[in-house]
C-alpha cells in the first residue's frame, strides 16, 4: 500500500470518526481525544492531516466536490452537469444532513469557491472571476434549499427546477475531457 493510499485511509478513518460523533453531539462538544479514539488513529496522525475539526468537515466536503467534478466536461448539458452533481451528493444524503444540522454546510462553500476555480483552465479577468463566482453561488444555494427540505427533491427534477432561471444560452465552465 503506497504512502498517499494510507494518507487517504487514514483522513477518511477520521471523518468517518468526525461523523459518527456529530450523530452524539454537536462539533464544539467533541474533542480531538474523541476522534482520534472513534478513528482508530493516535494525535499526531490527526495533526499531521489536519488543523481542526472544520478541516476534517471540509475535507468531506472537498472529496464529494472532487467525485462531481469529475464527471463535469465541456460538452456536456448543463442539465445533465447539475444533476451528475446533486446526484453525487444524494449518494452522501446522510452525512450531508448531519452537516447541515451542525450547521457546517457553509464549509461547502468555502470548498467550492477554492476548488472550483482551481479546475478550469486558466483564464484571467474581473469577468472571469465574477463568472465563477456568481456560478458557484447559484449551485451552493441550490444546494442548500436541497438541504432544507431533506434532500427529497430527484436530482434530476431540481436539476430541471434550476435550468428554469438560467439564461437561454448558459453553458457552466467545465473542464476539458480527460482522456
Amino acid at each position: 500500500m503506497g504512502k498517499n493510499t494510507t494518507s487517504s485511509l487514514l483522513r477518511e478513518c477520521i471523518v468517518q470518526g468526525l461523523l459518527l460523533l456529530l450523530q452524539e453531539k454537536p462539533l464544539e462538544d467533541i474533542s480531538v481525544k474523541e476522534i482520534v479514539e472513534k478513528a482508530g488513529v493516535n494525535r499526531s496522525t490527526y495533526y499531521r492531516h489536519f488543523r481542526d475539526k472544520e478541516e476534517v468537515a471540509r475535507h468531506f466536503y472537498r472529496l464529494r466536490l472532487d467525485e462531481a467534478l469529475a464527471t463535469a466536461y465541456q460538452g456536456i448539458t448543463p442539465l445533465d452537469y447539475l444533476a451528475g452533481i446533486f446526484a453525487r451528493f444524494l449518494q452522501y444524503r446522510e452525512e450531508l444532513l448531519l452537516l447541515e444540522k451542525h450547521n457546517l454546510t457553509y464549509l461547502l462553500l468555502v470548498e467550492m469557491n477554492s476548488r472550483i476555480p482551481q479546475v478550469h483552465s486558466p483564464r484571467e479577468g474581473a469577468a472571469h472571476s465574477l463568472h465563477c463566482n456568481y456560478h458557484i453561488g447559484g449551485v451552493f444555494n441550490s444546494f442548500r434549499y436541497w438541504l432544507s427540505e431533506n434532500m427529497a427533491t430527484a436530482p434530476e427534477k431540481l436539476a430541471a427546477q434550476c435550468m428554469t432561471f438560467l439564461p437561454e444560452n448558459f453553458a457552466p465552465m467545465l473542464l476539458k475531457r480527460r482522456e
